[in-house]
């Protein structure tokens, strides 16, 4: 596939200005090699929307990138307006609307997330409503920063539900939890013992396991646990 690029006409050191294919164009003067490069004259509203269009399909990047992406369009007056947007790009104008809310989300509440990737496309709206409250601002604020030093990091899902979780809950839910990794003979790891919150989790992974094998552990956990009394 050619990579996308448009004349210069501006300019006494280019000619020619990339629109998508900056990987393509690395991998080639790494290689020494020709690049194949279609050559069209686009405005610049035609070249972010070829490279939104490319870009659209690849899987890092984030539906917070793209709502980024879109705010910065309506910024520099390449649309009107967010229904614009959606018409040139054939996706419906809530798809925008989503985007453009995760786009408006802090830096403390993305930082909370492992990664931009891991934030999904229809949080943003109830993160955002909850952080326009200056109720909730805070509290939202004091939890991220409390997610982000937890070890392990938790998952998207937990984080997003420990943001939104009601206020009462305090700093109780957000105590981190602990895992002991157990490693077998070998010093390879073979399953995890996680603590938190008065329980005790065995994480085992399930490509290893057989109904046999989970059946033996669970009447081991039984044997161990019967006769115990219930707190």
């Amino acid at each position: 596939m050619p990579a996308l690029a448009r004349p210069v006409h501006d300019s006494s050191n280019y000619d020619v200005e990339i629109i998508y294919g900056a990987r393509r164009l690395f991998v080639a003067r790494h290689l020494n090699v020709p690049l194949h490069v279609e050559l069209r004259e686009l405005s610049d509203r035609e070249a972010v929307v070829a490279m939104d269009i490319e870009n659209r399909q690849r899987k890092d990047i984030s539906p917070y990138e793209r709502g980024l992406n879109y705010a910065r369009w309506l910024r520099a007056k390449h649309f009107e307006s967010q229904d614009e947007i959606a018409r040139v790009l054939k996706i419906s104008p809530s798809q925008i609307c989503r985007l453009l809310k995760l786009a408006q989300l802090p830096s403390v509440l993305v930082n909370a997330f492992a990664s931009p990737l891991d934030i999904r496309e229809g949080w943003g709206s109830e993160l955002l409503k909850r952080w326009e409250d200056p109720k909730t601002r805070a509290i939202m604020a004091e939890r991220a920063r409390a997610v982000v030093n937890q070890r392990p990091r938790a998952i998207a899902h937990e984080v997003y539900q420990q943001l939104l979780a009601p206020s009462g809950m305090g700093r109780r839910a957000l105590r981190p939890c602990h895992d002991t990794v157990v490693s077998g003979g070998d010093g390879r790891p073979l399953f995890r013992i996680r603590h938190q919150s008065g329980t005790v989790a065995l994480l085992l992974p399930s490509k290893l396991l057989s109904k046999n094998s989970l059946d033996s552990i669970s009447q081991a956990v039984c044997n161990l646990l019967d006769g115990v009394p219930a707190s």
